[in-house]
């Protein structure tokens, strides 16, 4: 450890901003600069808490024994160990860095030579520490949320180079943001004859990432040094790919940034000459290079570009498709009205019917092709009108298997569709949500979409059983929100307010009478109009359900379109109707929420000059 001096007094922490520049000045003098390399251990669970650290540079992680991710990851004005210290108790948890982390150490002994000298010093800083404390409570998630990386390593995988016009494409599409990019040439020209663990070198790159909301360091095939020296600096790296994976062991480069990332670290990148609706291969390379998450980009222009700079930047738009039965074809209207305005969505999450209508985005399909295929899985195939002997359930799945299996292709995988998706079912063998990422695309559709008692279970090759996802989140904006950062659309068709219903109960027929009505010409006119057996089950289903308690963000915009009051869960048959209906709203809704300055359908209207 090293006195710590800092270089510029207007050092940029915010715990110390609550200071002012005397208490600034004697807080400094009382700490030593501590520099650690990625994967060294700061403190150990159980250790003694005689020490306090601000991070100057860097990431940590917080890990619990026995917990298999961290319950934390500090950054750089992030205070380490204050309760421990000051409750004068072991360490409740190990820190390790993530990435070459510098901090500065307050011990005990120093400490209490302030209180000693200048106890107003130690009182500002408790309230600075109380009100950091407080912040950072007020800031707590009710649900897990996907981390964002500040900066990001772009490294070569497999051995097919990387053709220039992606490089090209993606410093233009980084030229018009706030990013910095820095690679070989550039630390060359600023640091000549410097090695580049030089502290001088990696001074300068820690306070880029401090300036900047990203950094990209770009890779070098034939500079190893600097490339490993990219991928410890960053916080996620991204590979890179062309062609088909490659057999055999990776390259010294994959398996040093596999050895420095986690899984949860690392995005997958495949480059194509054009964009498709459906690739292969991607299975391969995430058998070799196993990522959080994957992308397919064209080389035609900048739309696939600018949409893995929005994912870099925590900023991808992601549509939320809700279930609903036959009310699905109103994701399609509005998804329709949304394209026209240039709006690109990078990424698809939904539910039931949700999972079905956006599969098809994620395979670049358009509207009228959503329609096409809705009436043929549904009203053509006859899927929800064939009943079966109620052995284990009431209709028939096998005409529904084969018309999904026909509309996305029996062999298609979810991992080569064009757009990053995911399908939430329901899992009885482990009693919760499972959040389907690869795999046969029409299987994902068909477990997301296998209402309990209506159609069987799909029961996946090691014996889990699947069911609808509504029982468990049928707006599944959660799900969106662990996969990325930024701004979606939620469609949903749930009521927030309490419903009634006009219903003689004593009027319910029994089976005679049901029976002899049912014969009987013009009996169903003298039935009660009570909601069906289908309605009854979709509203069970979806009881638990809290549309008014959804956990959206100011950048989310929900939207509930309106039906026809005696349009039927199960109405396949009217989803041209829905479609056209919702389409006309949609437009309209996208108009005046414009007018009106909704920073939501701003943000993403916006994203449209992204090109």
């Amino acid at each position: 450890m090293s006195d710590f001096v800092p270089d510029d007094p207007s050092l940029n922490l915010a715990l110390f901003r609550m200071l002012d520049a005397g208490q600034r000045a004697e807080a400094f003098a009382a700490m030593v600069r501590r520099d650690l390399e990625r994967g060294q251990l700061l403190v150990a669970q159980g250790d003694p808490s005689d020490s306090l650290f601000v991070v100057l540079h860097g990431a940590l992680a917080v890990q619990r024994i026995g917990e298999p991710a961290p319950i934390a990851v500090l950054r750089a004005g992030e205070v380490v160990g204050e309760i421990g210290f000051f409750a004068n108790i072991p360490r409740t948890a190990g820190v390790i860095a993530i990435r070459d982390t510098s901090v500065l150490v307050l011990t005990r002994t120093a400490y209490q030579k302030l209180a000693e000298h200048a106890p107003a010093l130690v009182e500002a800083l408790l309230a600075a520490l109380s009100r950091r404390f407080a912040e950072q409570t007020a800031r707590l998630a009710p649900i897990p949320m996907s981390p964002k990386a500040r900066t990001v390593a772009l490294v070569d995988a497999g051995r097919e180079p990387i053709p220039p016009l992606f490089t090209r494409r993606l410093r233009d599409a980084l030229a018009g943001t706030e990013a910095e990019i820095v690679d070989r040439a550039r630390v060359a020209a600023l640091f000549p004859g410097r090695a580049l663990d030089a502290s001088e070198v990696t001074d300068w790159l820690n306070e880029l990432e401090q300036a900047a909301p990203l950094v990209v360091y770009l890779g070098d095939r034939d500079a190893l040094a600097w490339t490993r020296k990219a991928i410890r600096q960053a916080d996620m790296v991204v590979f890179a790919c062309r062609g088909e994976a490659p057999q055999g062991a990776r390259t010294e480069i994959e398996d040093f940034a596999c050895e420095v990332h986690p899984v949860s670290a690392r995005r997958l990148v495949r480059i194509h000459d054009r964009r498709q609706s459906e690739v292969q291969g991607t299975a391969a390379w995430l058998a070799r290079l196993p990522a959080f998450m994957h992308h397919h980009v064209s080389l035609e222009d900048q739309v696939d570009v600018a949409s893995l700079v929005r994912f870099l930047f925590g900023r991808a738009i992601g549509f939320v498709a809700a279930g609903g039965g036959s009310f699905g074809s109103a994701h399609v209207g509005v998804y329709k009205a949304f394209r026209e305005r240039g709006v690109m969505f990078d990424i698809f999450v939904g539910t039931s019917v949700g999972s079905a209508m956006v599969a098809g985005f994620a395979k670049n399909y358009e509207a009228e092709d959503l329609e096409r295929g809705t009436h043929q899985i549904f009203v053509t195939s006859r899927s929800f009108r064939r009943p079966t002997w109620p052995r284990y359930s009431l209709l028939d799945h096998k005409a529904f298997d084969r018309a999904l299996a026909e509309q996305y292709g029996p062999q298609c995988q979810i991992e080569d569709c064009w757009r990053p998706f995911a399908a939430v079912a329901t899992n009885l063998s482990t009693q919760r949500l499972e959040l389907i990422r690869t795999g046969p695309l029409w299987q994902a559709v068909r477990a997301s979409s296998a209402i309990p008692g209506l159609l069987p279970p799909f029961y996946t090759s090691g014996g889990e059983m699947l069911v609808d996802g509504c029982l468990t989140d049928n707006v599944p904006l959660a799900s969106m929100l662990q996969l990325k950062c930024g701004p979606n659309l939620i469609i949903h068709f749930g009521e927030a307010a309490n419903e009634r219903f006009d219903v003689d109960y004593a009027a319910l027929p029994g089976r005679l009478e049901l029976a002899a009505a049912m014969l009987w010409p013009f009996g169903n006119k003298r039935l009660p109009s009570a909601p069906s057996a289908i309605n009854v089950l979709w509203r069970s289903l979806v009881a638990h359900q809290r549309y008014d308690m959804l956990p959206t963000t100011p950048l989310d915009h929900v939207m509930r379109p309106p039906f026809p009051p005696d349009l039927g869960v199960t109405q396949f048959e009217r989803h041209s109707e829905i479609f056209e209906a919702t389409y006309a709203w949609a437009r309209e809704s996208i108009a005046t929420l414009e007018a009106e300055g909704n920073a939501a359908i701003r943000t993403m209207l916006a994203s449209s000059g992204l090109r």
